[in-house]
């Protein structure tokens, strides 16, 4: 895994609003402003590492899947703040029926260094948020800066 500097591009804010990521700021506790779409860097991986990191990924999915299963198999959903029977009936109502209803996209925010097995920060399963900050401002950001290129050679 290799981090490149560049500059950001001219506007990269209104840009990434114009694509749907409509907060490239974060404002801190202090009042301070942030950038939350950071443009200046980017990481360039191998296939062996990309490989290696879908691997891992595969095992938290299936990890995250059975701690589901075990929360509506045992009703453990009041540990999770869950306390309201109704809601907890419908989230494990629909857990049953995953196979007709299936998930439709998820995200893992990972630590990875490149010397070692990633490690989950954050699963964000069926959010939408995560289909605006995965995809398309990455994407544009990718032929904005690198036109021609694929995803594989950059």
């Amino acid at each position: 895994m290799e981090r490149r500097t560049i500059e950001p591009r001219p506007g990269w804010q209104e840009t990434v609003e114009e694509q749907g990521l409509i907060y490239p700021l974060t404002r801190y506790p202090d009042g301070s402003l942030r950038p939350y779409w950071d443009e200046s860097a980017y990481y360039v991986f191998s296939l062996p590492e990309v490989e290696a990191l879908e691997e891992v990924v595969e095992e938290l999915h299936s990890m995250c899947l059975a701690a589901a299963a075990h929360i509506v198999d045992h009703d453990r959903f009041a540990d999770l703040g869950i306390t309201d029977p109704r809601l907890a009936g419908l989230i494990a109502e629909s857990w049953r029926r995953r196979a007709e209803l299936p998930s439709l996209y998820g995200r893992f925010d990972l630590r990875y260094d490149g010397t070692g097995p990633a490690k989950m920060l954050e699963y964000n399963a069926d959010t939408p948020t995560s289909l605006v900050e995965a995809a398309s401002p990455q994407w544009f950001w990718m032929e904005d800066r690198f036109p021609g290129a694929d995803q594989w050679n950059s």
